[in-house]
């Protein structure tokens, strides 16, 4: 029944409603320039109306809910493209690392296969001077000694990134096991019919860092949120975590399981896909060819000092030592230490430099990779700049479309203080008259209690 009661009923509903928008906008403004947080919105709903006779009367508003703002197509997007910055940026901080070993033209293989063969001319304008052979010696020494420093290098980067694939591995279970808990409290707001922006909020948060670690596909089910791997692979179900695990393999590289399962070669994503990609492919190719350029140019020089004869008249042996396979570059060095032993003599003629030709060529000699040593170890260097300049590009450019995806996201979910201030005053007037209702309604029944009273005492 409408009454001056009724109307003091809608107002203080009308009151408390506001005063729940403007808490909601206060807040919104309060977090303005907090990472990762989505404004919130105040839902109205209209009361249900009443009749009484022929009319229908309003009943006031209430205050249904407070919604986050955000946009889970825009999530998703920004967590797939945090995953191919990351996994680029990985491979560029990696590669760069491997470029050094490899840049300057000064000093390193390349400048030591020049100085080798500029003491073999030399020797071949004098072939019987054991000052012009020892520069020969040591000329060799040096190949040896960068092959053997280049493949410990590359040693040491693989084991750096292999320490790395653990460490990350443990921030993965540390990241997992905080967003299970999170997505238990998600799930219990949500079934009681209450928005848990704020947990969502820190849980988007969340796995964005995961996002920067590995590969992550994000679904939405009945019990919840579900992440998996790429391969399928859980972290995380409901309020359930499930770890990753790593064991060493022959050669000590750290495998990747889940519940038992190898799963390192199906990722590829963030980090530790990055990671991976490099110390699993990427050195090894490079170690390979290392290898392969050490124990053929090894065997060039050594054949072409076999048909040559030293200075004592014998039939040359072989200059270098070298194992093959795997260990070609660490294990190559000098097999002799008497400059005499040089086999500059094509007939064993002591002052003859006939043989020195066949020395030199193999400057110029294709080896059965293709090209001259210069050329394959330029090659080499040539390449492992391309690996490090694209992985450089596709950092900038998954930069670039991150941050145009932050900004979208940003223009959905993120704060406008012009925005909140308009609300602001806006809640204020409708406040300030929602408590000019309580008032007159006040002093009207102020009113109709002294009818009352005179009423009564009348004659």
């Amino acid at each position: 029944m409408s009454s001056l009661t009724t109307s003091l009923w809608i107002a203080e509903q009308a009151l408390q409603a506001t005063q729940g928008a403007l808490d909601v906008t206060t807040n919104n403004i309060a977090n303005a320039s907090t990472p990762g947080y989505s404004r919130e919105q105040a839902i109205f709903s209209e009361k249900a109306p009443f009749e009484q006779g022929n009319l229908v009367y309003g009943s006031g508003v209430d205050l249904q809910k407070v919604q986050s703002i955000r946009d889970q197509v825009l999530s998703l997007r920004i967590a797939e493209e945090t995953q191919s910055q990351s996994s680029a940026q990985a491979q560029s901080n990696a590669l760069q690392q491997v470029q050094a070993l490899f840049s300057s033209s000064s000093q390193g293989i390349g400048a030591d296969f020049s100085a080798f063969f500029n003491k073999l001319s030399q020797l071949s304008t004098s072939p019987t001077s054991i000052p012009d052979r020892q520069a020969v010696l040591t000329a060799a020494q040096n190949v040896a000694g960068d092959f053997h420093q280049a493949a410990t290098n590359l040693d040491t980067i693989s084991s750096g990134l292999n320490q790395t694939v653990t460490q990350t591995v443990s921030q993965i279970n540390s990241l997992t096991q905080q967003i299970a808990q999170l997505n238990g409290q998600v799930g219990d707001l949500q079934k009681q019919g209450q928005d848990p922006g704020v947990l969502q909020d820190q849980e988007n948060q969340l796995i964005n860092q995961l996002s920067q670690l590995t590969n992550v596909s994000e679904t939405q089910t009945e019990n919840g949120l579900t992440l998996t791997t790429g391969s399928g692979a859980p972290l995380v179900v409901g309020n359930q975590s499930f770890s990753l695990q790593t064991s060493p393999d022959s050669s000590g590289n750290a495998r990747i399981f889940s519940q038992g399962q190898d799963i390192t070669d199906s990722i590829s994503g963030g980090q530790l896909g990055g990671t991976l990609q490099v110390r699993d492919s990427v050195l090894p190719g490079l170690s390979s060819q290392l290898n392969n350029l050490a124990s053929q140019f090894a065997t060039a020089i050594n054949s072409a000092q076999s048909s040559g004869y030293d200075l004592n008249g014998n039939q040359g042996k072989p200059l270098f030592s070298v194992t093959p396979g795997n260990g070609a570059a660490e294990s190559l060095s000098v097999a002799i230490s008497d400059p005499s032993l040089i086999a500059a003599s094509s007939d064993g003629t002591p002052g003859s430099n006939g043989n020195m030709a066949n020395l030199l060529a193999v400057q110029a000699q294709a080896l059965p990779g293709g090209a001259n040593p210069g050329d394959t170890y330029a090659n080499l260097i040539a390449q492992v700049g391309n690996l490090t300049g694209k992985a450089q590009a596709e950092v900038s450019a998954s930069s670039s479309s991150l941050t145009q995806l932050n900004d979208q996201l940003g223009a959905i979910s993120g704060v406008s203080i012009d925005e909140e201030t308009t609300n602001l005053i806006s809640y204020q007037r409708s406040y300030e008259a929602a408590a000019r209702v309580v008032t007159t309604v006040d002093a009207l029944t102020q009113v109709v209690l002294q009818m009352g009273v005179s009423a009564q005492s009348a004659p």
